[in-house]
């Protein structure tokens, strides 16, 4: 009791240094994460009061448009975005504080204020609508026992046997599904208005503060949304059976009043036809319009880059765990239930993977974008299309036309678009179209690359060098 007021006490106060924050931050996700109801019901409401204190002792007006921004509020911002990572159940009870909070502060315009806001709205709708484990303790037995029944030093570094792992999921009933619906209608919907109808009136400020809350409020609750009912694409040749495996994960169907992966494509990709248009100086909207743009047709609730790290980090813990003596692994049970975690995860990645009619019209404006005369629209435009083309097996097959065209007439074509495309030709690490497995696409590919043995330019040469290796 002592040491939780002590800690309790010690979060309430306000952080100002960069350096302190993440360090207090990360003590707030582990008790949270630890014991969500009591750290809940003691800072929930005091970061709450704290918030509303700074707001009536200062022009809600000002506060709300000014860009330098209240470095105490931004604080309690950033504590309040970390404390709604607790389970969905204990935010239930908070529900009108919390939706309280963001109606006041969804559309400050200070940057670290409503990245903060962002955030915070992200790690909502996952506490509420994901699946996950709530209990990483390394033992079951009761810890809360005297030291003389039980000391909890003992337990540190034992292994668990698999089969008495017991875990324990938290899975969103009908009120955590109601909860998220309501919070993204209430407010994505809004933003989305706001650039359908204003996007050429708005400051760059104003447009990049709204396109970054839609980009959080998507990055949540995009797990509940189903893909867009659309035809496959019949005309892609494929060498390997093509399969669609749509599995639901809620026994409660979310209630939205369309499919927002749908309105998204439509909104942002009509936003994203403005500003390249009107608005090229504007990139940091336009990246993050990118981002939007492409989470429509792949994001089921986390993506690769994410899998990646997670899988990296439980490989890296299994190597510490390892009895280097006998050669056997022991796994703890914090890691045992990690490496289940990463199963489930990349079950939602791989939970669709045919091609649609919409996700082809989302390729070709990702690949127009990806030779686009600003470097920076083209090189964020290409990282989308590589991942979008490594998602879906032979859907480079969409964009080989295009660029075969471009290749075989470059005295009549913008340098820059020579360039780009030959950018999207060597890819990256997940993505090298010369050697994909499409003999249709060799026949158009090869030729043209081979004839491209002269450049005015060396970095273009030194492209197609790259290419040819």
């Amino acid at each position: 009791m002592i040491i939780r007021e002590k800690i309790t006490d010690f979060l309430s106060c306000a952080f100002l240094s960069s350096k302190v924050r993440k360090l207090v931050t990360g003590l707030v996700q582990a008790i949270v994460k630890c014991n969500p109801d009591e750290t809940i019901k003691y800072l929930l409401p005091k970061t709450y009061d704290s918030i509303e204190k700074i707001m009536n002792t200062s022009e809600s007006n000002v506060l709300l448009t000014d860009h330098k921004g209240d470095i105490e509020l931004n604080w309690y911002l950033i504590l309040f975005s970390e404390l709604v990572r607790a389970r969905g159940d204990t935010l239930l009870i908070y529900k009108q504080m919390i939706m309280s909070i963001f109606h006041q502060y969804i559309s400050i315009i200070n940057k670290n204020a409503y990245e903060a806001i962002a955030n915070a709205a992200n790690h909502l709708l996952k506490s509420l609508s994901h699946i996950y484990p709530i209990d990483y303790r390394l033992t079951l037995e009761n810890i809360d026992e005297s030291f003389n029944n039980f000391l909890p030093i003992r337990a540190w570094g034992q292994h668990v046997d698999f089969d008495k792992l017991q875990v324990q999921y938290h899975i969103p009933n009908i009120d955590e599904i109601d909860f998220a619906c309501q919070f993204v209608e209430t407010f994505i919907y809004s933003e989305l208005t706001l650039l359908n109808e204003k996007s050429l009136k708005i400051s760059n400020d104003e447009r990049l503060r709204s396109v970054t809350i839609i980009y959080y409020i998507s990055m949540g609750c995009l797990n509940m949304i189903p893909r867009i009912d659309s035809q496959t694409v019949q005309d892609l040749v494929s060498s390997v059976v093509s399969y669609d495996s749509k599995y639901p994960i809620y026994h409660n169907k979310p209630k939205f009043r369309e499919n927002l992966r749908m309105r998204l494509v439509i909104d942002i990709g009509k936003l994203l036809d403005v500003l390249v248009e009107n608005h090229s100086d504007d990139v940091k909207s336009i990246k993050t319009a990118l981002k939007i743009y492409s989470l429509s047709s792949i994001y089921y609730g986390i993506s690769k880059n994410n899998i990646y790290k997670l899988s990296t980090d439980v490989q890296s813990n299994k190597k510490l765990f390892k009895n280097k003596l006998s050669d056997k692994r022991q796994n703890p049970r914090f890691l045992s239930i990690k490496r289940i975690v990463l199963q489930l995860k990349k079950f939602e990645t791989d939970n669709s993977r045919t091609l649609t009619e919409i996700d082809k019209q989302i390729v070709l404006k990702l690949s127009d974008l990806s030779i686009n005369r600003y470097s920076e629209i083209r090189q964020k435009a290409q990282f989308k299309l590589f991942a979008i083309l490594n998602h879906y097996h032979f859907s480079f097959q969409i964009i080989v036309d295009r660029f075969v065209e471009l290749l075989n007439k470059p005295d009549e074509t913008d340098h820059d678009q020579i360039k780009s495309c030959l950018y999207i030709l060597l890819g990256n690490n997940l993505v090298f179209l010369p050697t994909k497995y499409s003999w249709t696409m060799m026949e158009k590919l090869w030729p043209s690359i081979a004839l491209m043995n002269y450049a005015k330019k060396p970095s273009t040469q030194k492209l197609i060098n790259d290419i040819h290796k």
